[in-house]
């Protein structure tokens, strides 16, 4: 079995970013903050989900944002949640596509997608795609905290990209 080269190390250390940053982060993604006071049936499901996949039932959750998936195919909260369950468990090419599909249905909506997006194609070692997406969301975050973090995070696949 090989050791882990300088990119798993990379994604490695982006994986101890994301937790720290989902750990401090609001639940609701900072373009929807206006939205949480007006909570339709189909968000009111959403958000029963989500506290069963947070909660004692992470399969039933699941199975719940899929059947929201298959009546609203657009649902890009559902997705958002979908893609953040996705990295939790690893399945970084299934946390892909579903960032993916929030950038495309509602990006301004969920800012926090170019992170994600950005931090998954550097674990997919996908280096130009993800100083790309980090260097969008460090133009939409004023927060200094996370911007140093990602700047750090751009800098050191940067110099990643120049090595090879």
């Amino acid at each position: 079995m090989m050791g882990f080269g300088k990119p798993q190390w990379l994604a490695l250390a982006g994986a101890a970013v994301v937790v720290v940053l989902l750990i401090l982060v609001p639940r609701t993604p900072s373009g929807k903050r206006e939205e949480a006071a007006a909570i339709t049936p189909s968000k009111a499901r959403t958000m029963e989900a989500v506290a069963l996949v947070q909660g004692q039932d992470p399969m039933r959750g699941i199975m719940m944002l899929r059947e929201i998936l298959e009546q609203e195919p657009d649902n890009a909260e559902a997705h958002w949640h979908l893609g953040l369950f996705s990295v939790q468990s690893g399945q970084m090419a299934k946390a892909l596509e579903r960032f993916k599909k929030v950038r495309d249905l509602d990006a301004e909506g969920f800012p926090d997608v170019w992170f994600y997006l950005g931090r998954t194609y550097a674990t997919l070692d996908s280096t130009d795609q993800a100083i790309s997406c980090l260097r969008k969301y460090r133009t939409l975050v004023e927060d200094t905290a996370i911007t140093r973090v990602v700047d750090g995070f751009l800098k050191e696949l940067e110099g990643n990209e120049h090595e090879h």
